[in-house]
């Protein structure tokens, strides 16, 4: 779930700046439908990073107010980055 604004690069290596409450300008995302996640990292300060199987990508970085994402899944512990980010990853 992502809650505040974050980059989305197309298959083409394009980026876009999109924010999730935004409605029709979040459209280039709907490319993601049906594409594998073949990488998922979390980063300095809790910046999360996403690659899919076409070269598309998400990176999310933490919001210094509010909550800016969480991760859940099959075979992965639930995450949520907190106001601020978090400096305590453990990889």
């Amino acid at each position: 779930m992502l809650e505040t604004p974050f980059l989305f690069r197309d298959a083409a290596g394009e980026w876009y700046e999109l924010d999730p409450g935004t409605g029709v300008s979040l459209a280039p995302v709907l490319a993601l439908f049906g594409q594998s996640v073949i990488a998922v990292d979390v980063r300095e300060h809790g910046a999360l990073v996403i690659d899919f199987d076409d070269g598309a990508g998400l990176w999310i970085g933490p919001d210094p107010q509010f909550e800016s994402w969480h991760l859940t899944g099959y075979g992965v512990d639930s995450i949520t980055v907190g106001p601020g980010g978090e400096d305590d990853w453990e990889r």
